[in-house]
């Protein structure tokens, strides 16, 4: 068991997960809309440091979820019913929307190629199909839901989880956890080392993405889980340490080995440490909606010249961004979550509080 001493009803995860699915839609609008204003506010951000620090989030709340179950199966379920349903559903939505603005006759847009859509991403396997026949054909990025590739990430992390408990129950946790980090930080290592020989930047910086590489995120979290308690007494000197660290990167200081975990320490601090901002579950997990659905419709926006006004196009996106979230969540992910879940019992005590 680990030693993690925090609120688990009253901690910012729930806003940090809102607000990095926020950053990830801003930097994709400003480069699937190609709008000069709008890739100059994109490029302020990082959907990178965002998708790492979500990788973070779910190392060090997944591991508690897991310890939290009587077997691996009411593990495995939990997590199949969290993600499954608004995944499925926005790979379907997107396969049979996409006739109406593709310009293909219906015998050609539901070919092969449809057929390919769907089962290679309701696999996860977006990479083998990622278009549709006529759809976004003349937009920068032609990819219905360039998003989702990190979604096969965490089904890999999940299957991980309880191979990775078996190992921490018999041996020195921090010995576990550091030597899957470093194992993890070397296979990155390796792909950027083949990037750099070959040049074949697309291949290799797709492999650095999968697994092996991005696992260093994920035992991050998991290492400040199961350490809470000595993160926690020193907490702030941990935090300056890393921020200083980080501002140093920025002058050439070579931290790569210990960023995720730096990176970790920050994310993790803002999440448990810093003063409670509030209730934000009790409007359930709207982060997860933006985040798999943002992409086709920023496409769509596109496609209808939206942000020709950058105002209204912007506005109007935000809008019907948290309204998609809204009714993804209430409509479909929320319906196969125990009573017991997180957002359930934190939407039962704002309601109570009423």
């Amino acid at each position: 068991m680990s030693g993690a001493i925090f609120s688990k009803r009253e901690n910012n995860f729930d806003l940090l997960r809102l607000s990095l699915a926020i950053i990830v839609a801003i930097v994709h609008l400003g480069y699937l809309s190609q709008n000069p204003l709008l890739l100059n506010v994109s490029q302020l951000l990082s959907s990178e440091i965002a998708v790492e620090s979500f990788f973070v989030v779910s190392g060090f709340l997944i591991f508690m979820s897991y310890e939290s179950c009587s077997s691996i199966r009411e593990y495995a379920l939990k997590r199949v019913k969290r993600i499954a349903p608004g995944y499925v559903t926005v790979i379907i939505v997107c396969a049979f929307a996409g006739y109406f603005i593709s310009e293909r006759e219906a015998v050609e847009y539901f070919g092969l190629d449809f057929v390919k859509f769907l089962f290679f991403n309701l696999l996860t396997l977006n990479f083998v199909a990622p278009t549709l026949p006529g759809v976004f054909d003349q937009n920068a990025w032609q990819a219905v839901n360039g998003a989702l590739w990190t979604i096969k990430i965490e089904w890999m992390f999940y299957a991980a989880v309880p191979l990775i408990a078996m190992m921490l129950a018999r041996f020195n946790k921090i010995a576990v956890l550091g030597g899957i980090y470093l194992l993890s930080f070397a296979c990155s290592s390796v792909m950027f080392w083949y990037l750099e020989q070959s040049g074949n930047t697309d291949l290799f910086l797709q492999l650095q993405k999968q697994l092996p590489g991005q696992l260093v995120y994920f035992v991050s979290g998991a290492l400040l889980y199961y350490n809470y308690s000595f993160f926690k007494k020193y907490a702030n000197w941990l935090l300056l340490l890393s921020v200083l660290l980080l501002i140093a990167e920025r002058f050439g200081l070579n931290i790569t080995i210990v960023y995720p975990l730096l990176l970790s320490i920050c994310i993790i601090y803002a999440a448990t440490i810093l003063p409670y901002l509030g209730n934000f579950g009790k409007f359930g997990d709207l982060s997860f909606g933006i985040y798999i659905w943002h992409f086709p419709i920023i496409q769509s926006f596109v496609v209808w010249n939206l942000f020709e006004n950058v105002a209204a196009g912007v506005l109007s996106l935000m809008v019907t961004l948290f309204a998609v979230a809204f009714l993804s969540w209430h409509l479909v992910e929320k319906r196969f979550l125990n009573p017991s879940s997180h957002y359930r019992v934190a939407e039962e005590e704002s309601k109570s509080s009423i």
